[in-house]
């Protein structure tokens, strides 16, 4: 049997394509040195994304429990410096201001050491090896930077509760800081003079703890693990080709990026409508006045609330005609009527999804905020700390959430914000306006980080798109010629008005003289 040739066309085809996939085929490795898992949460999908297209990743984590972990090669970094004694949650509201940027400072130093005496990351870094791309949850890990430059990689940020004008800084982005603190907690929306004056404090005070206190901990862990690096730590910081911003403007401020700033909030959001499992899906469908959701998240357990607290949630819950679903840890549950379902594990996508679920009452953690705005859900919200404040505010001021005070609420509090929620209609509808916005992307927010990670590895680093200090010259990056050409333009305005009123003056003076004599 002879062979036939196969067209011209077809073998060109397959010379076109038989290099792309060499060339998708980078080499990346990660890390995430906190122990959180709603970080694994938003990693999965991209994670997952990136295996997909080929790509060969290596993951440094300190995750207890993270499924996609098990489907690349990762080293698990454990808590050797107990950094957890470090938070005081048992103390922290009768800490000092200095007793807690002290404890912060020795969490985020014990964070690296933690990655750095890892067994397996130093074998990794005396093997001879080298990576295409560094991706790094870029928040006060300052310390870690120094491993792109190790392994010879491009430098990428992945942040996992969005912006602020640290990260701002890192890529050269001098915005207005005013608006974005690096922990939200005390300051005030920007509307008048007074407000911006006190946030221009209030982030003064973050600028000034961060290069006294926590920088000069994290380049000591820096010198004594890279101190081989031509590099400075310095300008390490400043190497970022990339950082991905999990926040998008249609919920939070929209504010003006450098090319090197992309958000991508919302990536991680499946594509198609998740499905509920049957008994749940049961349990939701067969509710006819709906159906409210509660989960704290998986830094704050409902089981860790105080007795009062739960008595609260618990008995206004039970008075209720929707049903209920809540996320609720451990073993020791409170006896409930069948209206109520608790399990400490919940698809929560698949139930924010479902039309049926009416109300999320939250902790107002950044992923279930998105999602609650994805897809179109009013929320009660009763965050803590961080990041929390801030976004239960901003879905405040689109009009489709309260904020409650967990360790104040009363009986009547809670139930009257549940039915406020519930019973008036416009927040239902703000709700689906702000699932509209949020929506109406060009492309997935997955495929604009997968994209946009891809492009960074594809040209070397884009090292076009960066606007750092280290590459521009004192007086280009703070606008000193433009001052200075303004302050001369005021001057010589200034100074010809002076001399008119004075030659005016002068006239005046002799004119009056002149009708003496007269």
């Amino acid at each position: 049997m002879r062979l036939q040739r196969p067209p011209l066309e077809v073998v060109g085809l397959a010379a076109l394509l038989l290099p792309v996939g060499q060339i998708w085929a980078a080499r990346i490795l990660l890390v995430f040195p906190y122990e959180m898992q709603s970080q694994c949460n938003l990693l999965t999908q991209y994670l997952q994304a990136l295996l997909d297209r080929g790509h060969d990743l290596t993951l440094i984590h300190a995750f207890a429990n993270c499924p996609i972990t098990k489907q690349l090669h990762s080293i698990h970094v454990k808590d050797q410096y107990e950094t957890a004694q470090e938070l005081h949650y048992d103390d922290y509201w009768t800490l000092t201001k200095w007793g807690e940027v002290h404890s912060i400072r020795n969490f985020l130093v014990k964070v690296c050491l933690n990655v750095l005496v890892n067994a397996e990351v130093q074998n990794l870094m005396r093997a001879n090896i080298s990576y295409d791309l560094f991706v790094i949850e870029p928040s006060n890990t300052d310390a870690l930077f120094g491993l792109a430059a190790h392994f010879n990689a491009t430098l990428m940020g992945l942040a996992t509760c969005g912006g602020d004008w640290n990260l701002d800084s890192l890529v050269g982005h001098s915005a207005a800081s005013t608006f974005e603190p690096m922990l939200p907690i005390g300051f005030k929306r920007s509307l008048t003079l007074l407000d911006r004056f006190y946030n221009w404090m209030l982030i003064s005070e973050e600028w000034l703890m961060h290069k006294l206190i926590f920088l000069p901990g994290l380049r000591a862990v820096h010198d004594h693990f890279f101190g081989h690096l031509t590099e400075s730590f310095e300008d390490i910081r400043q190497n970022f080709s990339l950082i991905l911003l999990n926040q998008h403007f249609s919920l939070f401020d929209a504010r003006p990026n450098v090319p090197s700033l992309i958000e991508v909030g919302g990536m991680h959001v499946p594509k198609k409508r998740p499905e509920l499992p049957p008994d749940l899906a049961k349990f939701v469908e067969d509710s006819p006045h709906g159906v409210i959701l509660m989960s704290l998240g998986t830094e704050l357990r409902s089981c860790d609330l105080s007795m009062e607290t739960l008595s609260i949630i618990l008995n206004t819950f039970e008075t209720l005609p929707q049903r209920i679903i809540w996320k609720f840890e451990g073993n020791k549950r409170p006896n409930t009527s069948v209206n109520i379902y608790m399990d400490e594990w919940l698809p929560q996508q698949a139930l924010l999804a479902h039309p049926n679920v009416r109300l999320f009452i939250s902790h107002g953690g950044m992923l279930g905020t998105l999602e609650a705005a994805y897809y179109g859900k009013p929320v009660l919200g009763m965050p803590l700390f961080f990041d929390q404040i801030r976004n239960v505010e901003r879905m405040k001021e689109a009009g489709v959430a309260i904020m409650m005070d967990t360790l104040e609420m009363t009986r009547n509090d809670f139930e009257s914000a549940i039915k406020q929620l519930l019973d008036h209609p416009k927040y239902w509808h703000n709700a689906q306006t702000l699932s509209q916005r949020i929506r109406d992307q060009p492309m997935h927010p997955l495929d604009a980080a997968v994209f946009w990670t891809e492009y960074i590895i594809r040209h070397r680093g884009a090292p076009y798109m960066r606007v750092s200090p280290s590459n521009m010259k004192f007086i280009d990056y703070y606008c000193v010629d433009k001052l200075l050409m303004i302050i001369a333009r005021l001057s010589f305005s200034i100074g010809i008005v002076v001399y008119i009123v004075r030659k005016l003056l002068q006239y005046r003076e002799k004119f009056s003289r002149l009708l003496r004599l007269i």
